[in-house]
């Protein structure tokens, strides 16, 4: 444009002293005021522009050079960090029951609600027990009758050991009189033998003359009466062993009596142990028209309704238990880690602790109760569960949470503030506050995060201050002013931080 004004000016002065024809003095004092006005305008329009350009440049450089961006900063210190694995969780009850009838019959009545907290114990369902009843009866009526059998059968053993009793005393009575007989024998042996030596003597003494025929047939006649007693006491003595012999018989038989009354009492006590397990079994099904609760635990959906007639062991549960006191997490981690998982195991329980994903301020606790035995070779990972009291009933199956495994504490371990690690296209940093009140960009390595604060592998030392909030407007040199509390609500550096690598810029650093 100022070179426009130029070329104009030039031009009507160029103009104005080419030679022209003679003119009055009046037109040319007019062309000269003119040119005159033209060429001021000109000059004023051309510094005005060129003032209004140098003074915006001036402007602009100043206040780069005075530009104080205001940030938060904290300190970075040193502290007891826990040595921790987090994974996701998922919760799992540790025992689940399903109900399931083991008699037939109709539910006469329901005495919980659905989602209902039940004891072990805790009477849930009961069923018609009509028939069950009426079995009891029946199979003690059939105990009692076989019991009264066995008591018959002692009764008839009581009575055959008496006549085995008196068959014993009847065999000793004969031997004693088989005994007598034959002693009687040998007496009356001796009196025949004594009496017929007298015959032959005295027979010789009639002969010769000595005796009369009556004195010497009156020894005759003594010595075959003597004979006749010999005779009649071995017939009595064979009949006594006769009597013996059939004594023995007799005793063998009320022997064979007894064993077999001893034989029906124990078949009649079998049939009514028989009978008593049957009882029993009928007591047992009787037993099965009351349901009750096998653990602790809450109550599902109640799938079968007071009124409903039920099969024994039907595919149907009645209602599904599931015990949530304890409850257990289950998760896992990379296998590399197991070594150390193993290592600190070995001083004791290790420490569980869960979180909500929208409530990370307030951890459950927990303690590792299992180590799986297998690694799944497909994700590279080992299952661990931990144990939870789970007294105030947060957690409930099948959740998804945040696990954090405790395995030891690490002393003096350099911490920062979770929002003071930005992210670069060289990794992360922090700025670092210099004594002169500007900022330097210094690389960090974090190890791990725990509740707001990253611990430092490499980076700044304990005592250095680094900036907390503001970083968007930094780079390595920029001039701070430290905001207070008065100045900005956040100057509590109490922001937070995401992780993803858009969450965390550079400050304008390429």
């Amino acid at each position: 444009m100022n070179h426009e004004i130029e070329s104009s000016n030039e031009s009507l002065t160029d103009k104005s002293i080419e030679p022209e024809l003679p003119r009055s003095p009046k037109k040319k004092k007019i062309r000269l005021v003119i040119l005159g006005v033209l060429l001021l305008a000109g000059l004023g329009f051309f510094g005005v522009y060129a003032g209004a350009a140098k003074s915006d440049k001036s402007e602009k450089s100043g206040r780069n050079r005075q530009q104080v961006t205001p940030v938060t900063v904290a300190m970075v210190t040193q502290k007891t960090v826990p040595l921790q694995l987090q994974a996701i969780g998922n919760v799992q009850a540790g025992s689940t029951v399903a109900i399931t009838p083991q008699a037939s019959g109709r539910i006469v009545g329901v005495y919980f609600k659905k989602g209902q907290d039940v004891k072990k114990g805790q009477l849930l369902f009961t069923l018609d027990d009509r028939s069950q009843a009426a079995a009891i009866q029946q199979a003690q009526g059939t105990v009692a009758k076989d019991q009264a059998s066995v008591q018959q059968a002692r009764d008839a053993l009581t009575r055959d050991l008496g006549q085995v009793d008196q068959a014993r005393a009847t065999l000793v009575k004969d031997q004693a009189l088989v005994r007598q007989a034959q002693a009687n024998l040998a007496k009356d042996q001796a009196q025949a033998e004594f009496a017929k030596g007298q015959s032959n003597r005295y027979g010789a003494l009639y002969q010769k003359g000595a005796i009369s025929l009556d004195q010497a047939q009156q020894y005759v006649s003594n010595s075959k009466s003597a004979t006749a007693t010999l005779q009649a006491d071995r017939e009595a003595i064979a009949n006594a062993e006769a009597v013996l012999k059939s004594d023995r018989v007799a005793l063998t038989n009320a022997g064979a009596v007894v064993k077999g009354d001893q034989a029906a009492i124990a078949n009649a006590q079998a049939v009514v142990v028989s009978d008593q397990g049957a009882l029993n079994n009928t007591k047992v099904q009787l037993s099965y028209a009351k349901i009750y609760a096998p653990i602790d635990g809450r109550a599902g959906n109640i799938l079968v309704t007071q009124g409903n007639v039920v099969q024994a062991n039907s595919t149907t549960p009645l209602v599904n238990i599931t015990q949530v006191r304890p409850i257990q997490v289950a998760f896992s981690i990379p296998e590399t880690n197991l070594p150390q998982v193993q290592k600190y195991m070995q001083n004791g329980k290790l420490k569980v602790d869960v979180t909500f994903p929208d409530n990370e301020a307030h951890p459950l606790p927990g303690v590792l109760t299992f180590v799986n035995n297998t690694v799944d070779n497909t994700t590279g990972t080992i299952q661990l569960i931990g144990d939870f009291d789970n007294t105030q009933g947060h957690l409930f199956p099948g959740q998804f949470v945040n696990a954090t495994l405790t395995l030891t504490e690490e002393p003096n371990a350099t911490v920062v503030p979770s929002q003071a690690v930005q992210n670069g296209p060289d990794g992360q940093f922090v700025f670092v506050v210099k004594p002169d009140m500007t900022v330097e960009n210094v690389p960090v390595t974090i190890s791990s995060t725990i509740q707001g604060l990253d611990v430092i592998q490499k980076g700044p030392q304990p005592g250095d201050k680094i900036v907390t909030d503001g970083q968007a407007n930094l780079v390595s040199g920029s001039k701070i002013r430290i905001k207070t509390s008065g100045n900005n609500s956040n100057a509590d550096g109490t922001s937070r931080r995401g992780r993803g690598a858009g969450d965390r810029q550079q400050g304008g650093e390429s």
